[in-house]
């Protein structure tokens, strides 16, 4: 049975266990599973923005990636609408009667929500930032499909020597949450960098990392 993606999420041994994982494998390909991990489980990216992004979406000057709220899929099969654009374009026509397929295709790619389009920094970590420059050093885009960031992820897993179930793309952005929970950022810092609608995610995470109330018996009993 699948793991609720926060219950899912890895600690900081862990997911350091899975970033040397990916570097043992063989080049490039270890520095597009290193970028999958990083973007998933240090910047909170959804595995389907991660399949769809383009140098074109990093600002190298302020060090973020732009998640644009529209972007043209070209993934599929002789350059037209990925799998995965067409199967959400399917699920946007089943809930607006009015919408077209055609119409609903002409949309894609765009984020899960409007939130979700977003500034994501990658400065605040240097480790961080030599992945995402590392990536983008041999890559201007991610090439592979929306599938594919699952499997890069199990290949990792694999090498770690975990078992599959161990984690997931979801669970990796559980896993960003949850260690920037621990860390300090606040729940409204949460939200826009993660994209999420409601506040009471973000707050939901501050509670399940226990660095708030570690802090405050810290406090309490110097």
């Amino acid at each position: 049975m699948t793991k609720h993606s926060s219950e899912a999420a890895l600690n900081e041994s862990e997911f350091e266990t899975m970033l040397d994982a990916a570097l043992s494998l063989h080049e490039p390909f270890d520095a597009e599973c290193a970028f999958v991990l990083v973007a998933a489980g240090r910047l909170g990216m959804r595995a389907g923005e991660i399949a769809h992004i383009r140098e074109d979406w990093v600002d190298w000057e302020r060090e973020v990636i732009n998640v644009p709220r529209y972007e043209p899929c070209d993934k599929g099969e002789d350059g037209g609408v990925c799998g995965y654009c067409v199967k959400a374009a399917e699920q946007a026509c089943e809930y607006d009667e009015d919408l077209t397929m055609d119409e609903a295709l002409d949309q894609r790619w765009n984020p899960k929500t409007s939130n979700s389009a977003r500034a994501i920094p990658f400065d605040w970590d240097e480790d961080v930032k030599r992945y995402v420059e590392a990536f983008f050093q041999e890559f201007d885009r991610y090439e592979s499909s929306r599938a594919s960031v699952n499997r890069r992820v199990d290949r990792v897993l694999e090498e770690a020597g975990y078992p599959q179930n161990k984690t997931y793309p979801h669970a990796l952005r559980a896993t960003s949450a949850t260690y920037l929970a621990y860390e300090g950022v606040s729940a409204i810092a949460l939200q826009s960098m993660f994209g999420w609608q409601d506040l009471e995610t973000a707050r939901k995470y501050l509670r399940l990392s226990g660095g708030a109330t570690q802090d405050a018996l810290n406090d309490a009993f110097e």
